[in-house]
């Protein structure tokens, strides 16, 4: 089973999530998604978790996620970018992924505004 649960898009970005149904051994729903900056499929897996403080269509679950996709060498060990394609590490040090990352930022803060009651 997979259901569509999310449609985010932004600048050219269209990220979606599907619910697959099952869950990881915290209990969490694991979810699959798709990246796509214009046409191109940067990212396309199902190994996401968000938070079980967030809905799976929350924007906070999207924020999380780009967090994640959006991650730079610095950010992590390098063995964190050891499955990612040549495309992808291309994709991961262009403008477009800091475009990304910056979109991500806002929306974590407006999460974390909108949880403080502000």
């Amino acid at each position: 089973m997979r259901d569509l649960v999310k449609v985010w898009r932004r600048n050219g970005f269209t990220l979606r999530l599907w619910d697959t149904g099952t869950r990881d051994s915290y209990g969490k729903t694991r979810l699959d998604y798709e990246l796509k900056d214009g046409r191109a499929v940067i990212f396309a897996d199902g190994d996401f978790c968000c938070s079980p403080m967030d809905a799976i269509d929350s924007p906070a679950c999207v924020g999380a996620l780009l967090g994640f996709l959006t991650l730079q060498e610095h950010d992590t060990d390098a063995e964190y970018f050891e499955r990612y394609t040549p495309e992808q590490l291309a994709w991961r040090d262009s403008s477009r992924c800091h475009t990304l990352c910056m979109i991500q930022f806002e929306i974590q803060e407006r999460c974390e505004a909108r949880k403080a009651g502000k």
